[in-house]
């Protein structure tokens, strides 16, 4: 127990529970890996053409997503 919260063992890795892996993945073939300027100012570009809504069913979507975790007993899931 941490400051009133039942703290919960959370895995090392867990795509599955991170909605930006989803972003990631979203804008892997659109990244030129040519210089640190470049990339930062593309990224920059992607991360402002991102649609809310995207970002909106990444956050609604939560819900169902540690759902799948708690079912799948931590294993793999379709997110």
């Amino acid at each position: 127990m941490s400051s009133g919260y039942d703290v919960l063992p959370w895995p090392a890795r867990s795509p599955d529970l991170s909605p930006i892996e989803h972003v990631w993945t979203r804008w892997e073939g659109n990244c030129s890996r040519q210089n640190t300027g470049e990339l930062t100012a593309q990224m920059q570009r992607l991360w402002q053409d991102l649609p809310q809504g995207v970002i909106s069913d990444l956050i609604e979507s939560m819900p169902r997503r540690i759902s799948a975790c708690i079912a799948a007993r931590g294993g793999f899931t379709t997110y």
